[in-house]
Formats: C-alpha cells, sequence, structure tokens
C-alpha cells in the first residue's frame, strides 16, 4: 500500500501548475489512486486538467498490472 502524504499532496500540485505551464496541450494526467480526493477536484477546477486515478482492482492479491501505469513503471526500469 502506498502511503501520501500533505507534502506529496502539495508537491504534485506544484508539479502538476508547472507542467500547465510547461505544456498546456495536456489535459489528462493519470495518478495513483493515493492521489484521489482534492487533488482531482482541484487540477480541473484550477488548471482545467483531468486527473484520474488508476486503483486495484477489487479483490486482487499479489502483483497486478494496473492500466496506464505499467508504461510509466516500464519505461523508469528501462531509463534505469
Amino acid at each position: 500500500m502506498i502511503t501520501v502524504t500533505p507534502a506529496d499532496r502539495d508537491s504534485a500540485r506544484e508539479l502538476l501548475w508547472c507542467l500547465r505551464v510547461m505544456q498546456p496541450q495536456i489535459t489528462q494526467v493519470w495518478a495513483d489512486s493515493a492521489y484521489a480526493g482534492q487533488l482531482v477536484n482541484w487540477s480541473d477546477d484550477f488548471l482545467g486538467m483531468t486527473l484520474k486515478t488508476v486503483s486495484r482492482p477489487r479483490g486482487a492479491k499479489g502483483f497486478v498490472v494496473l492500466p496506464r501505469r505499467w508504461k510509466v513503471e516500464r519505461t523508469l526500469g528501462w531509463i534505469m
């Protein structure tokens, strides 16, 4: 389970703000389900950006490939 602290959410706001300024054509972003809640509403209200959260399927045990998220993890794995 991933634990997101208030500092992580604050950093996510700053990151999304910078993304909006530097890449205004990006209108949809995916995030871990730990970022659900106020960040989703904030990104829509203030940035006009849709923040979709990716959740594990109910009842899933062990490793599960999550849509969208595996692409990021695979890419980071190749880079490192």
